[in-house]
């Protein structure tokens, strides 16, 4: 995966959320040279039937309509980042077939979500969760413009999938000028350590999880030896528990997908995409490895 003059596409409805995602798509783009394509879904509606029973249908106002508010954001993009090339692109069909459709010939795709952690989670399982599940490209699922000075976060297990995250996350690390911080956690048979401190730092970590996290900091140091790297060997009664809270902070996480083609993301990415906080990247890994 690499950022610089990519193909960026956003999904865009019109919500604040989704404006999240327009807006630091954009910044991306600005910092890569990279071009951002706008696309909204939409649908023919229904308003009623004929006289032989066949339901009538009237594109012109929602379509000019839909077709208005993409525009609009693309106005707005080009004012506040006017090195900027934005397309946009008003596509029939449902957010999830269409996103995933176009997937195909994208570099990175950008969603923006109503992140509310664990309790409302469920609103990734409409569009933004099946998305995860069925595109062919990473997806960046953003939530907020908060912790812009925190690190990149990479989880690491030494599988394919995750030095390719390893990649893409030293690729933002040199972009933003932020430190790179490879975790790698170990799940830990004992109970927690302490009154409600689930996550601590396994400074006794196992040879192998102190092995795993040196290849996961040289692959990052020989993609961008500018990059300040960063480990940490932790501890947690699941993967996806210590990732969420190592997050706390981070401008961005990045995780990898073992799928070799489209299908479920893991469990473990699954998890973490949904109650995250922040901003998360998913980076699939590339048939070709």
């Amino acid at each position: 995966m690499d950022l610089t003059g990519s193909n960026i596409v956003v999904g865009y409805d019109d919500t604040t959320a989704a404006m999240a995602g327009v807006r630091w798509a954009a910044e991306l783009a600005r910092d890569t040279g990279s071009g951002v394509h706008l696309v909204h879904a939409w649908t023919w509606p229904l308003i009623g039937q004929g006289t032989a029973g066949i339901p009538v249908i009237d594109p012109a106002g929602p379509r000019n309509q839909a077709s208005r508010l993409l525009e609009d954001a693309a106005e707005r993009v080009r004012a506040t980042f006017p090195e900027v090339t934005v397309t946009s692109e008003l596509l029939a069909g449902m957010p999830r077939e269409v996103l995933e459709e176009i997937s195909g010939a994208t570099d990175l795709l950008v969603v923006g979500t109503r992140g509310l952690g664990a309790v409302m989670g469920v609103l990734l399982g409409s569009v933004s969760r099946g998305i995860l599940d069925d595109v062919g490209c990473p997806v960046a699922v953003i939530r907020s413009d908060h912790h812009r000075a925190g690190p990149v976060l990479v989880a690491y297990d030494g599988s394919d999938a995750a030095g390719e995250a390893v990649d893409a996350a030293a690729d933002l690390a040199d972009i933003w000028g932020t430190p790179l911080r490879v975790v790698h956690v170990q799940v830990g048979a004992h109970e927690p350590y302490g009154s409600g401190v689930e996550t601590v730092e396994a400074w006794g970590a196992s040879a192998r999880s102190r092995a795993v996290l040196d290849e996961g900091v040289a692959r990052a140091a020989a993609r961008h030896g500018a990059v300040e790297v960063q480990s940490r060997a932790l501890e947690d009664r699941s993967v996806a528990e210590g990732l969420l809270t190592a997050a706390a902070g981070a401008r961005m996480l990045v995780i990898g997908h073992r799928g070799l083609s489209r299908g479920r993301i893991g469990s473990t990415a699954h998890a973490t995409v949904l109650h995250a906080t922040g901003n998360v990247m998913v980076v699939r890994e590339s048939l070709g490895t």
